[in-house]
């Protein structure tokens, strides 16, 4: 018997219909709706749908998203320019090679957003510049690419959590030095790789980003730069200053022999 619904029976989805179910699922996974199994096996039914109905079935049972809980801040109007709040202003400690150890911090005044999701299926999706992050971001590519860039961000005080899960796709977080990086992730199939200056050592308050997810079939990449630093200079400076730590300890080793 074939199915009616408001729709008409067995009325096909569209790929638009389909990001949206999946958005929404990245949504109720960020706000802890969904463990990370029911997360990745309600994604699976939605690329499998073919009917409207089979992707309303995807959301069923799952909380209603309010229009609050979908911003994910606290009320203030966002600001285009930046990504947060209008009106914010950070104390601009930018990192530099002359000031290597710090960051922009945050107005204390600015409220921060707690939740943010940034998406990226068969397109690509970038944050970077004076952007405000949420005291939680879930980061998801699925053949495509999701850019986290922190090194102009307006960073709140404590810790920062970002979640990204890379399938048949890459997400990219770049920090900036002196800010504390945790890492814990698994990667089948893929990899989940951290290359951050051990030798630059966090300030007692300085903020903390703790990064943690899977890569399935495509790459996480966690990396140190300056703000406007490419990859190649970020290696060619490295290089240097591992050369310029070598004759300290040869000259300091020369030393202690006198």
């Amino acid at each position: 018997m074939t199915e009616h619904t408001a729709d008409g029976p067995e009325q096909p989805d569209s790929p638009l219909e389909r990001d949206r179910v999946v958005e929404a699922l990245c949504d109720h996974y960020a706000r802890d709706h969904l463990a990370m199994d029911e997360f990745e096996r309600r994604v699976d039914r939605a690329h499998r749908a073919r009917t409207r109905a089979e992707l309303r079935e995807v959301l069923s049972g799952l909380p209603a998203l309010t229009g609050s809980e979908s911003d994910g801040a606290s009320g203030v109007p966002a600001d285009p320019r930046t990504g947060g709040e209008a009106g914010g202003t950070g104390v601009a400690r930018m990192a530099s090679p002359e000031n290597p150890r710090s960051w922009i911090a945050l107005d204390p005044g600015i409220p921060v957003p707690e939740r943010q999701t940034e998406i990226a299926i068969f397109s690509g999706r970038v944050r970077k510049g004076g952007w405000i992050p949420a005291r939680r971001i879930l980061g998801l590519a699925m053949m495509g690419g999701v850019e986290l860039d922190f090194r102009e961000a307006q960073l709140p005080p404590g810790e920062t959590r970002v979640v990204v899960m890379a399938c048949m796709g890459g997400v990219d977080v770049v920090v900036p030095p002196g800010v504390r990086v945790e890492t814990d992730g698994f990667a089948l199939l893929g990899g989940f790789d951290e290359d951050v200056d051990i030798y630059e050592s966090a300030e007692p308050d300085a903020p903390v980003i703790r990064i943690s997810g899977f890569a399935f079939l495509g790459g996480v990449d966690v990396t140190c730069r300056y703000a406007g630093e490419s990859p190649r200079q970020a290696r060619r400076r490295r290089k240097e200053d591992q050369r310029l730590r070598r004759e300290e300890q040869r000259r300091l080793n020369r030393g202690d022999e006198v």
